[in-house]
């Protein structure tokens, strides 16, 4: 009877075993069409075994465990090749925008309006007197300016777009860090290790894992469960087990790192900036002094310290620490160091040693908060040589983002910065040396200095142009009231020592002692003002200094950047004062003089320095400078289309490899579903004849 009875049991559970394979089986072709589903299968493994008067004899079969499909080595190199695939196409798909503002082939861009520009400096060298070419030059030159400033307005819309989209896709990081977390409770809570395994829950997770590795660059260390850590390449932690670390998007901090000799002494001195730029500064004390005393120097990097800026002829730049009172230019920000509690103390020198070192982030940026809540800056950032800093960032659509904005735009704003910072010096440079058809009465420079009392060449003097004066003279001319000279001076500049009013070597002072009998020179908010007395007037000469054109005195433009960049009003409300000649030997200017105009048609072929901070001073001319930045906008959008191709094939060819081991194929499961449906129809016939084995014992009885 006990055989008979095993016999009923074996096929009993012969039945439910190749049920659950069928119903599993069901479920796969059920969804094969679901993205992320994994092919599941029945763990099948034969049931205890007994003794009996012929051997052990098998109990039957038993279904185990459903278990999942998965190749972990396969998901861990797609997940890499995912994070290159998103950081190259969200890389390129940025860059064709901005190829897209400088693209020249079809429409008049700026190239063919610097040209239309110098062209009507070469009509007015024929028609010197024309109000009517006059005119033409002013609206030519609004045109050229207004297509400069929409391209530098179109970069600032780019970059606020990527801002946008870093900051969706932190929350979006952070969501899915939480989702990741929230799944391995749930995993941890549901498994039962050789029964039960929430497969679900498993796809449910590496689908996450796929989405945050588009994200970032990840690296997911598989500790069974739902004990799963997962790192960037970097190593911050974004998930551990049912803990999730948080990522912020927010304003840039400054990071002070003090030498031993400042923590010694509790030093809490800080630096400070005004402005914003796409780069992180480092700034490195290099000498000791007390910052009242304007004796500390300090070095400036751009990329973390590996290479520090420069100056024209090569040497290693260096700056004067100052107090708020005394801001240093440095790249695109005014920096001064105060202490931490008060930007506008004065620092002591025993707080301010050699190795002090401070990074500055003008910017937003990304951080990881650590589990004492303390953030590190994990933002991309790239080294001169264009590799990445490996303590970053450096995969996934967030670094594709952050590479795009401060990098690629970065580098493509500061450029076109460059060019109309060195064309509004070149033009006004020229401009500022010649004579329009009327004199002036009085002038006001358009360009004012932090204080009057400031070396002019000075890094804090706050002039833009201040790093382009050089020792010389600058030539004045005074006339009656009939138009006769009365007399003229040279204004000299000292590099260093000359500053605008200082009681003795300053332009104003200058001014005032040699013709201050027909001229009143002063300061009027910071800026030169001159003015004549009695009925006086006046003129510009030669200038060998550059002081005319640095204070914005009779030139033609105004502004120092591709956003600010316009004409001044003085030439654009008086047309007289477009300068086409020159004050000649006798203090007179020629009728018909046009040797300002033909200087300023020689322009348009002459080399200039154009310079960027952290990149080589380089020489070309006006055209070849902006067209070398419309080249390298399309090599660079080139180079981010063929990694984005690239990187999807290695990621498209990994996730087929996937799919051939957690895949769904109909033609397998087909075939498993007449197998399990044979094996389930023996199984009920051996039910069967247990059952027609058991009535003929019973029949025996009877």
């Amino acid at each position: 009877m006990s055989g008979i009875t095993s016999l009923l049991s074996m096929g009993a559970g012969a039945l439910r075993a190749n049920q659950a394979a069928l119903q599993v089986t069901g479920n796969n072709i059920s969804n094969v069409d679901t993205e992320g589903y994994s092919r599941q299968s029945v763990v099948l493994k034969d049931g205890q075994y007994v003794n009996t008067f012929t051997g052990q004899i098998g109990t039957g079969v038993v279904a185990q465990e459903v278990v999942r499909a998965h190749d972990k080595f396969v998901e861990a190199q797609y997940l890499t090749k995912v994070s290159a695939r998103d950081r190259y196409q969200t890389l390129y798909n940025g860059l064709q925008s901005a190829q897209n503002l400088v693209n020249e082939s079809n429409t008049k861009g700026l190239n063919s309006s610097l040209s239309t520009f110098f062209d009507d400096w070469g009509d007015l060298t024929t028609s010197p007197d024309s109000a009517a070419v006059r005119q033409t030059l002013v609206d030519d030159t609004e045109t050229m300016l207004s297509t400069l400033r929409s391209e530098a307005d179109s970069m600032q819309q780019l970059e606020d777009q990527a801002n946008q989209s870093i900051a969706a896709g932190v929350d979006k990081l952070n969501q899915l860090a939480k989702d990741i977390a929230d799944l391995n409770n749930q995993i941890n809570q549901t498994q039962i290790d050789g029964k039960s395994n929430p497969n679900n829950l498993y796809d449910q997770r590496d689908n996450k894992l796929r989405e945050m590795a588009g994200l970032i660059d990840i690296n997911v260390i598989d500790n069974g469960k739902g004990n799963i850590t997962v790192n960037t390449t970097a190593g911050q932690t974004v998930v551990d087990g049912v803990v999730s670390f948080d990522f912020k998007f927010e304003q840039g901090k400054t990071v002070r790192q003090l030498s031993s000799a400042s923590m010694a002494a509790g030093s809490d001195v800080q630096a400070y900036y005004d402005g914003a730029d796409n780069d992180e500064y480092t700034l490195k004390v290099v000498s000791n002094g007390s910052v009242s005393g304007g004796a500390a120097l300090f070095e400036a990097s751009l990329d973390g310290g590996r290479t520090w800026l420069t100056n024209d002829d090569g040497t290693t730049a260096r700056f004067e620490a100052d107090d708020a009172n005394s801001k240093v230019r440095v790249g695109d920000l005014d920096v001064w160091f105060g202490t931490l509690s008060d930007p506008n103390a004065v620092v002591p020198a025993s707080d301010f040693n050699v190795g002090d070192t401070f990074t500055l982030v003008p910017k937003k940026a990304l951080y990881w908060y650590t589990t004492a809540g303390t953030p590190e800056n994990i933002t991309p950032q790239q080294y001169a040589d264009g590799t990445d800093n490996p303590r970053r960032l450096t995969g996934g659509s967030l670094a594709g983002a952050f590479l795009f904005r401060d990098e690629e735009l970065g580098q493509f704003q500061d450029t076109l910065d460059a060019f109309a910072k060195s064309m509004v010096w070149e033009v006004n440079r020229i401009h500022s040396q010649g004579a329009g058809l009327t004199n002036f009465a009085s002038v006001l420079g358009t360009n004012a200095v932090t204080d009057a009392t400031y070396a002019l060449d000075s890094r804090s003097s706050g002039l833009d142009y201040s790093d382009r004066l050089q020792s010389g003279a600058s030539m004045m001319y005074v006339y009656d009231a009939t138009g006769a000279m009365t007399a003229s001076a040279a204004i000299k500049f000292i590099p260093g020592t000359t500053c605008l009013e200082d009681g003795t070597n300053g332009i104003v002072d200058q001014i005032n002692a040699v013709l201050g009998g027909s001229v009143t020179a002063s300061v009027v908010n910071n800026r030169l003002s001159i003015v004549g007395t009695g009925g006086a007037t006046f003129q510009f000469g030669d200038d060998s200094s550059g002081v005319l054109a640095a204070l914005g005195v009779n030139t033609f433009l105004t502004g120092s950047r591709a956003s600010d960049v316009a004409v001044n009003d003085v030439v654009g409300t008086d047309l007289n004062r477009i300068n086409a000649g020159h004050v000649g030997a006798d203090g007179l200017v020629a009728v018909g003089d046009n040797l300002t105009a033909k200087a300023m048609t020689e322009l348009e072929n002459t080399n200039i320095p154009f310079y960027v901070a952290g990149n080589t001073t380089v020489n070309q001319t006006l055209t070849d400078y902006h067209a070398a930045l419309v080249s390298k906008i399309g090599s660079d959008t080139a180079a981010a289309s063929y990694q984005a191709t690239y990187q999807s094939a290695l990621a498209a060819q990994l996730n087929e490899q996937q799919l051939s081991t957690s895949g769904v194929n109909l033609d397998e499961e087909l075939t498993n579903m007449i197998k399990f449906q044979h094996s389930y129809q023996a199984a009920a016939k051996l039910v069967s004849t247990a059952n027609t084995m058991f009535e003929t014992v019973l029949g025996l009885k009877n």
